[in-house]
């Protein structure tokens, strides 16, 4: 089964990018274009946050399913 380790580090990531974008949102002094430029950015991180934490529910997934077969032949 691949690694979880993948699929974390890019939520962690996502997390630090979404921290920058929605902190600079919050800045009156962003107006207009830089303002819909910054929001775009922040849309295309939350949908990368979206396959993030898609990723990691297949992984549980996998891991529950490995453990059914285990159960089941052992039992």
């Amino acid at each position: 089964m691949p690694s979880m380790e993948p699929a974390l580090t890019t939520m962690t990531e996502v997390n630090g990018e979404l921290e920058a974008y929605f902190e600079h949102l919050s800045d009156p002094h962003f107006l207009g274009n830089t303002r819909e430029h910054i929001s775009r950015y922040a849309a295309a991180a939350v949908a990368r946050g979206c396959l993030a934490i898609a990723l990691h529910q297949q992984f549980l997934s996998w891991q529950l399913d490995d453990l059914a077969v285990e159960q089941s032949l052992a039992g």
